[in-house]
């Protein structure tokens, strides 16, 4: 060798070690050395020569890293010393890291070589060694086969056997826990040679899975002598167990989450190691669901989940920690318990997991532990977001133990109670701000009087969240003492960050006043505008200053939608040239915040705000073309190249990560072009390729931007659909034979169906699968078959149609990509929400193609029959909910031509007077009243047990009545439930009247008059009632005083819908069509010819009442 090449290498590596001329060193060693094969016999010699430890290991570390590159290129009888002396100092050498260092260069050496059979004894001898008398020898020994078993090659197949059967001896050595520890993880190592093989060995298999127990006692071991290290080495082994194959895991899975549940309570037990057993739940919820839901461990773990986070916490350092987001909160176990209650109640069903929670709320929240009381509030806050709709129908509890929470003498309770509303509000929005009266006074009063900065601030939030959803009709009494309130916070607080809450607190007002927030409107820009000066100049601000300015560009946006394009028409172009400017500063967060300016102004200014596009949309284009991930490498190209020479795959994609802030700004941005395209109409046609090109590139590639793309594509399509004069709602039905659009407008709409069902059928991220068919099932609604059809080719309507069964039946990708194979599907399982969105948005396509096909849809409604009518039985409230729904829906999109009718009736009777949850006895009335309305057959025999169900649900006294029979029952669902009914009895009774006894129909149905919800139900209602008055039935006749008074109050809720539409902020209240009371203006006038015939008829009745006077005027 050659001595002076030696003492070159020697020097070099000497100088990273010592830290002395770093960078110069590194860089010769990949650009003068590395780049030789006679380096890695010379790194190897001073790994057994070196003159001190820390030199040896580092030589040891780079030699490793060069075998793979020149081991084959080094000569036979070289290659032949260097394997034979290193298993001799690796044996021998007194130093443990030196002779771990050793080790793995051995494995690397032994990977390339095993490959081509060049070191048969290798395996053999490291085997027979690690069953000596020795204890440094075995545990040596066992580290080089640790270490070859953990570069994998599939050479070590044959050696299967040999393995298991010597660390199951050597997992239970009684004189190391080393050797036991390293075990275990060899053995998981040997799981992996075990599956790789093209069929599993059952007998292999059951060897692995009868070692587990071996696992968890090591495991056990190294708590006990507190080896903190070893114990995460053990709970990485227990993680991959969870990606095993079943065969080799045996029933432990169940086993290994409630032994890791003990050691997660036990406070006696170091925190790190409690962390990791949390953290191992998640785990298993995230790979093991099925198996975690059917052993109903679900309560278990939220029960322990619940006990941890009443652990005793550090008071000072939560009431002062400004990091809101917990990027760099502490790993405890009470912190970690709380994202295991988080990620439980979203992949969990209700019943397992949040309803577990709702029971606690009591005791909890009574207790004298005041980290009991906190504890509750937030686990609450996590529960709301996987099961938002459980959570609501039990506000009866919940919003109480918020407000006692907010009354709470202790801080740290006051502080989760404000988490928890801020929460409920982001998940729940207007349900929750329904409560402003019992909230606003008490909020207000802790931000008066807050002693610490976090809770003002989290006070803020709260309140800026109520105020973003309380209604419009009750803003007006709190706003004046309100924007005092706030521009007087704003101006006693120098703070960006605090400032920051009370702008969106404003922005908030103003969203929920809209037209009310005129008044206010000009004094909130004079006190917001010099946060947004000098737009482009960012240099010396801090993260809390870009936030500020970012935020009172968006809150300023939205009180351009609040008080409308008059009012705002002297600030716009100003605001659009500043939200232009920081659109092109280096700030993602700034960048992010013009984009949303933008998309707020296209909203208020639709056409008009066409002048813009040519210099925005560029900007937004370059933003959408923006790469999300990011190669972190401190160096020059030279040094990258040698970088990439050397590193192995792992290496490479630890240098990969993805930056979050680009992928939000994208978004914005997405969001920004779909609402300029939807504003500007035609004037965006010019645009329209080029934007789809970039949204494809997204779809394809992005990493957080997939769905929005997506979304953004059909938005495109629709500004263009629009622009072309297709009215929404108002094409052919059926199955389209040509194309109802021009080609251009068709060609648009085939590329956007080519992205959509692209990937579908191996789509395994629920979102996107989810995003797919919504977008369908909305477009097809609003334009027709042709989204999905034309000229007569249905394939792309089969393949959809394919997708939705596949999802209704469980199959789909998305759907089985964590399911293990040993878990049978068990229907008595209630749905997670996700699921059960899933299957709606489904359910929702089929939904859309029967309104859009109509009595074509029945050919493939066909194939559907059986897995609908199944899901009927469904143990899950959710899915017989959505799946009654929407076959009542279907009902209605077939009408006359549905050959089905008979069946659906037999069903849904069946659901109508047997089924325990009111929400789907609510919706199965709907659909009985809708087929008895479209049946051309006799469907008399089913009248007498239809009416006594109907009958039934609407004499239940009142919500408490209900409530005891279905807790699940919201106000919301028994208002549906109570007008479905209505409708049903009026379709009934309009199709054959003889078979209704009207004496007792009719007065139970005004008793439910006027309806809360569901007023589509009003159509057939309104119609029995002017047959009743054409037949001049005494039924109705002696009811009109109290007729009258639903009239008053039906025309006083449309009055406050049209002011409501005129003076609310601009796509604020998007469900405007579902408060109309009329669902036709045509049934509008019918029943004011019906007012004006019961004035003249009765002395002048209807005209002494001030509503209906000014309607028949």
């Amino acid at each position: 060798m050659d001595q002076q090449f030696l003492s070159q290498l020697e020097q070099t590596l000497h100088a990273i070690t010592s830290g002395v001329g770093l960078k110069e060193a590194t860089k010769t060693l990949q650009t003068q050395f590395y780049t030789q094969p006679t380096t890695l016999p010379a790194l190897i010699h001073i790994l057994q020569n070196g003159s001190d430890d820390s030199l040896k290991q580092l030589a040891g570390v780079e030699a490793r890293k060069l075998v793979s590159k020149h081991w084959n290129a080094i000569d036979e009888s070289t290659r032949a010393s260097i394997k034979t002396s290193l298993l001799q100092t690796a044996f021998s050498e007194p130093k443990e890291n030196v002779r771990h260092s050793n080790a793995r260069v051995i494995a690397s050496i032994g990977t390339e070589e095993l490959d081509g059979n060049k070191w048969p004894d290798l395996v053999p001898n490291l085997i027979q060694a690690a069953s000596g008398e020795d204890v440094q020898t075995r545990q040596t020994a066992i580290f080089i086969l640790f270490s070859l078993l953990e570069d994998f090659t599939s050479s070590l197949s044959g050696h299967i056997d040999d393995f298991l059967a010597l660390f199951s001896q050597t997992i239970n050595d009684p004189s190391s826990l080393e050797i036991r520890s390293l075990s275990a993880q060899a053995l998981n190592h040997v799981s992996a040679l075990i599956e790789e093989q093209e069929t599993i060995n059952p007998v292999q298999a059951q060897k692995f899975a009868a070692s587990i127990p071996s696992v968890v006692n090591v495991l056990d071991a190294v708590i006990k002598a507190d080896d903190t290290m070893n114990a995460k080495l053990i709970f990485n082994c227990l993680n991959d167990f969870l990606l095993l194959d079943s065969q080799l895991t045996g029933n432990f899975i169940v086993d290994l989450i409630k032994l890791s549940l003990q050691i997660a309570v036990n406070s006696e037990i170091d925190e790190d190691v409690r962390v990791f057993a949390l953290q191992f739940i998640i785990s298993s919820l995230s790979y093991r669901k099925s198996k975690v839901s059917q052993s109903k461990l679900g309560p278990e773990i939220t029960v322990a989940a619940l006990k941890v986070a009443c652990e005793e916490i550090d008071v000072d350092d939560e009431l002062n920690n400004e990091d809101e987001t917990g990027e760099n909160e502490e790993n405890t176990p009470s912190s970690s318990a709380i994202r295991l209650l988080a990620f439980a109640s979203s992949e969990l069903p209700p019943s397992q997991v949040a309803s577990v929670i709702v029971e606690h709320i009591p005791a909890m929240l009574q207790s004298a532990n005041v980290f009991e009381r906190r504890a509750i509030l937030l686990a609450i806050s996590v529960a709301v977001t996987g099961s938002p709709d459980y959570i609501l129908s039990q506000f009866d509890k919940i919003i109480p133990a918020t407000i006692n929470g907010l009354k709470d003498t202790e801080p740290i309770v006051k502080l989760a109670a404000l988490k928890c509303i801020h929460q409920l509000t982001t998940d729940l929005q207007d349900e929750v701000a329904k409560f402003h009266e019992e909230y606003l006074p008490l909020i207000i009063d802790i931000i008066d009087s807050a002693k610490n900065i976090v809770i003002y601030n989290y006070a803020t939030v709260a309140l800026d969240g109520l105020l973003e959803f309380i209604a419009y009709d009750a803003i007006a009494k709190y706003l004046d003492p309100l924007m005092n309130k706030l521009f007087y916070m704003l101006e006693s607080n120098e703070s960006s960050k605090l400032r920051c809450a009370v702008v969106s607190a404003i922005g908030s007002a103003a969203f929920a006043a809209g037209s009310a927030f005129i008044p206010y409107f000009k004094t909130s820009v004079h006190y917001l505008e010099k946060f947004i000066q000098n737009c482009s100049q960012i240099e010396g601000m801090s993260e809390d200053d870009i936030e500020l300015r970012a935020n009172t560009f968006e809150n300023i946006s939205t009180m351009a939608r609040a008080v409308r394009s008059d009012a705002f028409a002297e600030f716009a172009e100003p605001l659009v040239n500043s939200a232009y400017e920081a659109i092109k500063t280096d700030s993602a967060r700034l960048r992010e915040s013009g984009y949303a300016f933008i998309a707020n102004l296209a909203k208020v200014y639709g056409e008009n705000f066409a002048p813009f596009l040519k210099t925005i949309l560029p900007e937004i284009f370059k933003t959408l073309e923006l790469d999300e991930y990011q190669f972190n490498f401190d160096g020059d190209a030279e040094d990258l190249a040698a970088f990439a020479d050397s590193a192995n795959e792992e290496e490479l994609q630890n240098k990969f990560t993805v930056n979050t802030g680009i992928s939000y700004e994208k978004e914005v941005a997405s969001a920004a072009l779909s609402e300029l395209a939807l504003g500007t109409k035609e004037h965006f046609l010019p645009y329209v390729e080029q934007s789809l090109k970039v949204l494809n590139e997204q779809v394809d590639e992005s990493y957080g931007l997939r769905e929005t793309a997506l979304n953004t594509i059909w938005n495109v399509v629709k500004s263009v659909l629009l622009a072309s004069k297709v009215e929404p709602e108002s094409y052919p039905k059926g199955i389209p034979a040509s194309s109802y659009v021009s080609a251009d407008v068709l060609a648009v709409i085939q590329a956007a169906r080519e992205t959509s069902m692209g990937n579908l059928s191996d789509e395994f991220e629920t979102s996107m699968v989810i995003t797919v068919m919504e977008d369908f099932a909305n477009m097809i609604k609003q334009f027709g078959a042709i989204i999905i059809m034309d000229n007569g080719d249905s394939s792309m309507l089969e393949a959809l149609c394919m997708q939705v069964l596949s999802v209704l039946k469980g199959t789909h990708t998305c759907q089985t990509i964590d399911i293990e194979e040993d878990v049978p599907r068990d229907e008595e399982l209630d749905a997670s929400e996700t699921e059960a969105t899933l299957q709606d948005v489904a359910l929702e396509v089929l939904v859309s193609l029967s309104q859009a096909l109509a009595g074509d849809f029945a050919k493939v409604f066909d194939n559907f029959r059986p897995v609908v009518f199944g899901l009927f039985q469904s143990k899950s409230k959710n899915k017989r909910s959505s799946a009654v729904g929407a076959a009542s829906e279907l009902a209605l999109g077939m009408k006359e031509q549905n050959p089905f009718v008979h069946e659906m009736l037999e069903a849904l009777v069946i659901r109508l007077t047997s089924d325990k949850s009111l929400e789907v006895r609510g919706n199965a009335a709907y659909g009985v009243g809708l087929l008895c309305e479209y049946a051309s057959m006799d469907i008399s025999a089913v009248y007498e047990p239809v009416l006594k169900a109907l009958y039934e649900l609407l004499s239940a006294a009142d919500q408490k009545a209900l409530a005891a029979e279905d807790d699940e029952a919201t106000r919301e669902i028994i208002d549906r439930a109570y007008a479905n009914a209505s409708g049903c009895v009026a379709r009934m009774a309009l199709k054959n009247s003889a078979l209704v006894p009207l004496e007792q129909t009719v007065p139970a149905l005004l008793a439910h008059l006027p309806l809360n919800t569901g007023f589509e139900e009003y159509n057939p209602i309104f119609e029995l009632i002017m047959k009743l008055y054409q037949e001049n039935s005494p039924v109705i006749t002696n009811e009109t005083p109290r007729i009258i008074e639903i009239f008053s109050a039906v025309f006083t809720k449309e009055n406050d819908r049209i002011k409501l539409e005129k003076e609310s902020t601009l796509g604020r209240e998007e469900n405007m069509e579902r408060l109309k009371q009329f669902q036709t203006e045509e049934m509008k006038h019918k029943v004011i010819e019906l007012l004006k015939y019961l004035n003249t008829t009765y002395n002048g009745i209807v005209a002494q009442n001030p509503v209906l006077a000014a309607v028949i005027a």
